[in-house]
């Protein structure tokens, strides 16, 4: 089964795996690498790494990263090194989390399920007045 290892800043991987686990209840091979500020890059790669080491059973890793560009990005990048199936999804949402619970981890491989988050994630954000038909122009109805 792929794991899954969520990289964020402070406590938002654990607070994300929390709420979707509360929604579809266990969600296998799933780890979470928190970042607080002015951490170095090695302590850093220390808890991406152990995460990554944590869910990887030999099918590969699927990081989902909070922020592109950051340095919990940058370091998860590193993990996609050739040295096993890996891959990076950033901006992470919880959407994403509750689609991977149905996807099949076993069968799929990493950039596969990237490509299914990272659809899943995009369709989730949505603007209101666009779904009730009510454009707003210059903030009004």
């Amino acid at each position: 089964m792929v794991g899954v290892v969520v990289v964020s800043h402070e406590q938002v991987a654990f607070a994300l795996i929390e709420a979707a686990r509360r929604v579809v209840g266990t969600i296998p091979n799933i780890a979470a690498a928190c970042v607080s500020a002015g951490e170095d890059s090695a302590s850093i790669m220390h808890k991406v790494a152990q995460a990554c080491g944590q869910v990887d059973d030999g099918a590969g890793v699927l990081l989902l990263v909070d922020v592109f560009g950051s340095t919990p990005f940058n370091v998860s990048m590193t993990m996609a090194d050739g040295t096993r199936a890996a891959e990076v999804v950033c901006g992470v949402n919880l959407p994403m989390l509750l689609k991977l619970a149905t996807l099949d981890r076993c069968r799929l491989p990493p950039l596969a399920l990237a490509m299914e988050v990272q659809e899943c994630g995009r369709r989730s954000i949505r603007i209101g007045s666009e779904l009730t038909g009510k454009v707003t122009v210059g903030g009004k109805i």
